[in-house]
């Protein structure tokens, strides 16, 4: 209600519509839209899984890059043995990309196979 002598409200651009739900008139897109308990439950158990998924991924990645200068240290002097020095750039240069490329390519399947799983529980696309 207004307070009196407030001019009421016009509509000068046509006629008032009622407003649009949400999730548009063919109703939800998806089952935990209309079951607000089950989407929590689901989206922290999906959270969960994604972060064990990169936790373990960062540790792969440490054992990986990290422990390189540890195993580069035991190789032999470069100016002692000349063939160590090129064992470095190999490793470097061509081995570890491979091994990146693998690692990331593992995490983006198993990432999508997460949420993939999810969505069949909630009964979506």
């Amino acid at each position: 209600m207004s307070a009196p002598g407030t001019p009421r409200r016009e509509v000068v651009t046509g006629a008032q519509r009622a407003p649009r739900a949400a999730h548009g008139p063919a109703g939800p897109a998806r089952p935990y839209e209309t079951d607000p308990a089950v989407d929590p439950l689901l989206l922290h158990s999906l959270m969960r899984r994604q972060l064990r998924l990169g936790v373990t991924t960062f540790g792969l990645l440490v054992a990986l890059i990290g422990l390189l200068p540890l195993v580069f240290a035991a190789l032999p002097d470069p100016a002692v043995r000349p063939g160590s020095a090129l064992i470095v750039w190999a490793v470097l240069g061509v081995a570890a990309y491979p091994a990146l490329v693998v690692m990331g390519r593992w995490y983006v399947v198993r990432a999508e196979r997460n949420e993939r799983d999810t969505a069949d529980l909630l009964g979506g696309p």
